[in-house]
């Protein structure tokens, strides 16, 4: 006979008690190893005991997960007790028997399964209830700590909300009066129901998902779990607001009532950080319901982020406790206000039905007045001002960096920057006055009188002061001390400056005359050091300039202009030419002069004149140039012009030259090549280049030995090594080697071992700092708006070389591109402008190097010298521009007081050694940073990276760091985010991304086969790159991953909006769907398209189911790959598949299409045709494509009319027939792995473009017909123009390519692995893997 149900729970209760007073005696008789396993088996009895007493079927599957985790903790117990000393000691307790009875009493108890059972439940057995259920709340971070400590902040806000509820209905209970909260039960109760719930979701730790008419259990991830925590705070701290505002009420009418004084004391000391994370929530689910520049909701937002303020820096030490209690508590009604008008605005949002006059809370902003006046009043005293010093060198490059901040942020619409936009456009006007009138004298700042110096040192203090507290409050940091009074007073000083700085009048001053700027007093100083008596390397370079002087053919002035990086020996060369004996006979008069970048125009012609005629002179400047023109006239003259810095001097001191026809000449050196080519006459510019190696160890042979010594054996390797760390560089040699002369122990390998291994060390430590003087002069001449780009670029690894394109990315990213320099232009434009200058005075070396290992298209890349890197280096520290961390290296609190930081590690502790995800430790020292990149070799792992506190950052790079999806929801807080690439657990875009409003590229690998971008991507509406590995989609697909047909419709409806800026999309799957065109209309100046077009499985009766790509009809470059509807194994068990569904009749090509790349697609006709129909196409690769009709493809019929590169990889036809006219303007054809083609068609000789063949893992024939073309040309021209490369492998020079830091590039070779792995379709995207490797570069664009 069954017992009751009620007499069964007893039953239970008594035996788990039993069981958990045992474990507890016996705990010491076990080793401490297994004390953990004891006390979380006691946690799962007490767990139990409450699900049996209290739960009932209202909780989800309540049996099915009981009765799986019964089996669970019966495997804890037999893993715990497993031994034979365990079973004694069980046994010596009378507990040998506890854990059968109890499996065997639950298993009865859940045999019953009583829906409808209804306990009889005292008030006492509630209060026992829900302590039981604190209690759980306590004990589940222990239990699940891999859910929970991830989400420790939210989950103790929970706990303490809920203890709270529990304590006033206690109170109200023992008062025995609850009419006024009566209403507020049934909320409450079912508060305790969803905690209830929440308690036995994480004890199962399970939760039910169906599939079909089948289901199964899955594991809770922490993503899962901080939804619910999320969602039972928004629903419970309401309650509290409400039962706070009536108890303060209560209380007021009640004085008397000291329990409720005491309860309401206990909430307020624990309001702040509760109502903080409230509004942190409520922002949180306004994201997405509204668009984020809703104009009504303003005024609630910038509320928000005031009482967020107030609640992060509440002054406690100033404030008194009751009055500080009292703005609690208007606070807490503050936040209730805005909770119920949140609440309404999702209501009506989502009904699309939002009544703009119920939301525009004029009153908000008032309110923020009345409470800043409130808080001068209760502050005991105004916080002491501390004075900031200008701790940097350059003071106009801080700045100009300042003025693009306050820029960037007076137009952004970011809540936090609404409260203080007026202050902020105020900072911004003046500081630009301040720049511009101190700029006109910028050159001569050191010569000015001391009141203009000592105003411009107090104007950088004021400056750095204001970037410090507007800063502060952005990132609240003692943010509401900040607002209330610092503000107001840093804005004042700033007014007291521009006052003075007026009247001194300093804005007349003309300072657009690069002459009279760099006018001074000092004596010019000739650049010529004592080591030009070594000359070594560009005699050619020699040759060619004396010939130029030699030519008698040509009469008329010519400029010979020398230009290139400094330290490259343009002087050297200069003055070897100048005395070379021919020179010197060969002209009347001789002058050289160094022109420096302090330029003094009387002393230069003074200078010309002395050694023209041997007279001195004191005339002024104009009767100088007149006298040096007469003296020149009648004579044949050579002049060196020295080190000219700018375009305005060369013309300047040119145009004092006579320009009779006499064979005259003018040698000039810059580090400018602008200048060469302004004053350009006949000659072309002669650009020096590095000492190749050889020369290189013949001039530092020379320096260190004598011209008769050389270097002895036993040095010869280590000097080598020494060399090649000089990079060609003659500067560098020539003080490298003056290290080891100076030593006078040239010749003991420990010495030059020692040189080897701290080679920048010896240079600085050894005084010879020409190398930075040389570097310092190029880099003060430098416009203010060039010094932070060249200081950038030494932030990457030495000798890297990094693509333009993700350069320019990077540098629009970090704010380092003004945005109104020039307003007809784009960023992406005003970035190029600027290497270009960069270039152009030789700072920044450009190369170029393979897009591709397969084919001669070329990416444009650039780098700097390491001596340009190490002065780079040098320089960003003083300014505190960027600091390199490499891994194991300590983490100082100095380095928050830089703009970017860059971590390298190979440790797998960052976690210990950086505090910089840790938001208790440095969210007071993140107001600086602007860009952070943690790289290297991290396994992989899962961090606890907080981003929350790092709210300025403009560039977010976390490489090797997988991100939780709570830690990918808090990026959504980094409102002024461009640039973000990470590595996450997640499905789709997160909802909190919607408050990303400024970013612009998007680089994300999740760990999910494919991520879902609609509708939120469309949110992103300034996004222009974005990349996915390794796979997006833009709806959700099945198990099968087809597009859920009645989706794609149901989410583009009603929306509106497009991505007008995106200009990238890599890695997405496209298929046919009904919504799929209108899907890629939302991105109508997409360039770049990588994807995966799929076949659909209930393709259209009419075959038509290509998708509508002509729809992107500013598309130049497509990558795409042909996937089947089914795997490659299904066809292997089921042939008939294969023909099930047919290539499609029709395919639909973006007619500006330049670059075409198509994988494992059928080669059909019409494909072809389409293909031909491209007017604008350049490159196009077929690779590992299907057969083609009858193995043969014919294209006699075809013209494509712009083609210049064909490359076919795995082609699987055997005969190809082409005709002269096929491809007109065809210039590269490659072929490789084509087995089955036996010959190249003869037709490819008649085409006059062709210049280049190249054929891989060649068969005879093919090579032969190849040779045959070359040896047509040769005959048919009568030149060997044709170039015609065979090769069975790729040569080892030809497989590298440039390493990329951004990356939409990627490693095919990885890339195959990982879409076999997805795909299930091993082989089938390339068939060899090192043809895969050739396809470096698929998402980016043709750069030449």
């Amino acid at each position: 006979m069954e017992l009751p149900f009620e007499e069964e729970r007893r039953r239970i209760r008594d035996l788990i008690d039993d069981f958990l007073n045992g474990l507890k005696k016996i705990k010491n008789e076990f080793i401490a190893s297994k004390w953990d396993d004891i006390e979380l088996l006691r946690m799962d009895l007490r767990f139990l005991r409450t699900f049996v007493l209290f739960g009932n079927s209202s909780l989800d599957d309540f049996y099915e997960r009981m009765s799986l985790n019964i089996s669970k903790f019966n495997e804890l117990a037999w893993l715990v007790f497993y031994h034979e000393e365990d079973k004694l000691i069980l046994a010596k307790y009378d507990m040998e028997c506890l854990t059968p009875l109890l499996l065997e009493e639950m298993k009865s108890y859940l045999s019953l399964e009583n829906d409808y059972y209804v306990a009889t439940t005292t008030e006492d057995k509630m209060f026992e209830y829900r302590d039981r259920l604190f209690k759980h709340l306590h004990d589940l971070p222990k239990y699940c700590a891999h859910l929970l400590l991830p989400l420790m902040n939210e989950y103790m806000i929970l706990r303490q909300v809920f203890r709270h509820l529990r304590d006033f209905y206690e109170l109200e209970c023992i008062a025995a009066n609850k009419t006024r909260t009566e209403y507020l039960y049934p909320r409450y109760q079912m508060i305790v129901d969803r905690v209830t719930q929440f308690c036995f979701d994480l004890w199962t730790g399970k939760s039910k998902e169906e599939i079909g008419d089948d289901y199964y259990f899955h594991r809770y991830d922490v993503s899962e779990c901080s939804s619910k925590i999320t969602s039972l705070l928004i629903d419970i701290i309401p309650l509290e607001l409400d039962i706070l505002y009536i108890s303060t009420t209560k209380i007021k009418e009640e004085p008397r009532s000291t329990e409720l004084k005491g309860w309401v004391k206990q909430i307020l000391k624990a309001f702040p950080r509760i109502l903080q994370n409230y509004l942190i929530l409520i922002q949180g689910r306004m994201e997405g319901a509204v668009a984020v520049n809703y104009s009504p909701t303003q005024s609630i937002n910038v509320m928000m982020e005031f009482l967020l303020i107030f609640l992060t820096d509440i002054p406690k030490c100033f404030i008194h406790r009751d009055k500080l209690n009292d703005m609690l508590a208007h606070v807490g009604v503050l936040t209730r206000k805005i909770s119920i008008l949140v609440s309404k605005l999702l209501e009506e949002s989502s009904e699309n039905n939002i009544n703009e006059v119920d939301f525009s809370a004029p009153d908000f902003l008032q309110e923020i007045e009345q409470m800043k006046g409130d808080i001068r009043q209760v502050f005991l005293k105004d916080p002491e001002s501390s004075q900031l010093r200008f701790p940097m060198d350059d003071g106009f490059l801080f700045m100009n960096l300042l003025l693009r901040h306050l820029n960037d942020l007076f137009i952004s619409n970011v809540y936090s920057v609404t409260l203080i936009k007026k202050e902020i456009g105020m900072v911004k006007q003046s500081l630009a006055f301040l720049r511009s009138s101190f700029g006109k004298v910028g050159q001569t700042l050191d010569d000015t009188s001391g009141v203009v110096k000592d105003c411009w040192v107090r104007a950088l203090d004021v400056a750095y002061e204001a970037e410090h507290v507007i800063n502060c409050i952005l990132v609240r940091d003692k943010a509401l001390s900040h607002l209330i009074f610092s503000l107001p007073r840093v804005t004042d000083k700033i007014k007291l400056i521009v006052s003075e700085v007026t009247s001194l009048g300093l804005e007349d001053k003309n300072g657009d005359d690069p002459l009279d700027a760099k006018s001074s007093d000092e004596s010019i100083e000739s650049t010529l050091s004592s080591f030009v008596e070594v000359t070594v390397g560009h005699e050619e370079d020699e040759s060619w300039i004396i010939d130029q002087l030699l030519d008698e053919h040509e009469s008329e002035l010519d400029v010979i202009s020398i230009v290139g990086m400094p330290g490259l020996g343009k002087t050297t060369l200069a003055n070897k030419v100048y005395k070379n004996t021919l020179v010197a006979s060969h002209f009347n008069v001789r002058a050289w002069c160094t022109v420096s970048q302090k330029y003094n125009k009387s002393k230069v012609l003074l200078e010309i004149l002395q050694q023209v005629t041997g007279s001195e002179g004191k005339e002024s400047e104009d009767d100088l140039a007149d006298k040096v023109r007469r003296a020149l006239f009648d004579k044949r003259y050579l002049i060196v012009l020295d080190d000219v810095w700018d375009i305005a001097t060369g013309e300047m001191l040119i145009a004092c030259f006579p320009k009779v026809k006499r064979g005259n000449r003018i040698i000039l050196t810059s580090r400018n090549s602008e200048v060469g080519l302004k004053v350009k006459c006949h000659s072309d510019l002669l650009h020096l280049q590095l000492l190749t190696p050889e020369k290189s160890w013949e001039l530092f042979e020379k320096r260190v030995f004598g011209d008769e010594g050389s270097c002895p054996a036993e040095l010869s390797k280590v000097g080598h090594k020494i060399v090649e760390k000089c990079q060609g560089l003659p500067l560098a040699l020539v003080l490298i080697s003056g290290v080891i002369v100076k030593g006078r122990k040239g010749k003991q390998k420990d010495l030059w071992l020692k040189i080897q291994h701290n080679l920048d060390s010896f240079i600085s430590a050894n005084n010879n700092l020409q190398m930075m003087k040389v570097m310092q002069l190029s880099y003060d001449h430098l416009p203010h708006h060039l010094k932070p780009l060249l200081l950038y670029i030494g932030r990457s690894q030495k000798s890297k070389r990094t693509p333009v394109v993700e350069l320019m990315q990077l540098l629009i990213a970090e704010g380092l591109v003004d945005n109104d320099i020039c307003s007809n232009s784009s960023l992406e434009e005003v970035s190029q402008s600027y290497l270009d200058a960069l270039i152009s005075r030789s700072l920044l070396m450009v190369d170029h190097i393979k897009k591709s290992k397969s084919f001669s298209v070329r990416i444009k890349v650039c780098y700097v010298h390491d001596v340009v890197h190490d002065f780079c280096s040098v320089k960003a520290k003083k300014e505190k521009f960027f600091k390199l961390i490499n891994s194991g290296a300590p983490f100082h609190a100095s380095y928050f007081l830089y703009r970017c930081l860059t971590i390298h590690t190979n440790s797998n502790k960052l976690h210990k050694k950086c505090v910089l995800f840790n938001s208790n430790k440095c969210s007071a020292c993140s107001k600086h940073l602007i860009s952070v990149k943690v790289s290297g070799s991290l396994n992989n792992s899962r961090y606890i990276c907080h981003t929350r506190h790092l709210r300025l950052l403009r560039v977010l790079q976390l490489d090797s760091i997988i991100l939780e999806y709570s830690l990918v929801e808090e990026i959504g807080s980094l409102f002024h985010l461009r640039l973000l690439r990470i590595w996450a657990s997640i499905k789709s875009i997160p909802l909190s991304w919607v408050n990303l409003q400024n970013l612009e590229t998007l680089l994300i690998e999740t760990e999910y086969p494919i991520m879902v971008l609609l509708p939120r991507i469309l949110k992103l509406s300034k996004l222009k790159h974005m990349s996915v590995v390794h796979l997006s989609s833009f709806f959700e697909l099945d198990d099968k991953w087809n597009i859920i047909m009645d989706q794609s419709t149901r989410i583009l409806e009603g929306e509106n909006s497009k991505l007008e800026d995106l200009t990238t999309l890599s890695q997405v799957l496209i298929s046919y769907t009904e919504g799929m065109s209108d899907a890629l209309g939302k991105f109508p100046n997409l360039q770049h398209l990588n994807c995966i077009i799929k076949e659909p499985i209930d393709p259209p009766t009419q075959g038509d189911w290509f998708p509508k790509l002509d729809v992107l009809n500013k598309l130049e470059s497509l990558i795409a790959r042909y996937q089947k509807a089914w795997a490659d194994y299904q066809y292997d068990n089921d042939p008939e598949l294969k023909d099930k569904i047919p290539p499609p009749n029709e395919y639909h090509f973006p007619t500006r299409l330049k670059e075409l790349r198509l994988y494992g697609f059928p080669l059909r006709p019409a494909l072809f045709s389409a293909i031909a129909a491209l007017p604008e196409l350049e490159i196009l690769e077929l690779i590992d494509s299907a057969s083609v009709e009858d193995m043969k493809w014919d294209a006699s019929e075809d013209i494509y009319q712009g083609l210049k590169t064909l490359r076919l990889v795995s082609a699987k036809f055997s005969e190809w027939q082409v005709d002269s006219e096929t491809f007109p303007k065809l210039e590269e054809l490659i072929l490789e792995y084509c087995e089955e083609l036996m010959e190249i068609p003869s037709a490819f000789a008649d085409i006059e473009t062709l210049k280049f063949i190249r054929v891989v893992y060649i068969k005879p024939d093919l090579g032969d017909s190849a040779m045959e073309i070359k040896k047509d040309v040769a005959a048919y021209t009568g030149e060997d123009k044709l170039d015609i490369h065979l090769s069975y492998a790729y040569d080892e020079e030809e497989l590298s390519v440039g390493d990329s830091d951004i990356g939409i590039k990627e490693d095919i070779a990885a890339e195959n692995a990982q879409i076999s792995n997805w795909y299930r379709r091993r082989g089938h995207i390339v068939a060899d893997s090192s043809t895969e490797q050739v396809n470096t570069d698929s998402n980016q664009p043709c750069t030449n």
